[in-house]
């Protein structure tokens, strides 16, 4: 998989869009779609995962945050 179908791929489920429609755009397998997307936290129905990224990517960068704050001496 190339970097430009990745990106293409991410796009496609961040709008909410099925398996099998990103696989035909992209050039791919909708298993070797479907299994990235479960790997990268993103499998179920494309809606739903569209609605739900964002508040994702929010627990991820607090979830960081801390990390890097439980290691200062300071904070």
């Amino acid at each position: 998989m190339t970097d430009k179908q990745t990106a293409l791929l991410e796009e496609m489920r961040m709008q909410g869009k099925g398996y099998k429609a990103i696989a035909s755009a992209v050039g791919l397998s909708r298993d070797i779609v479907r299994n990235y997307c479960k790997a990268k936290g993103m499998e179920g129905y494309g809606e739903t995962v569209a609605l739900n990224m964002p508040r994702r990517s929010a627990d991820v960068e607090t979830d960081r945050t801390s990390q890097i704050n439980m290691g200062r001496k300071d904070a």
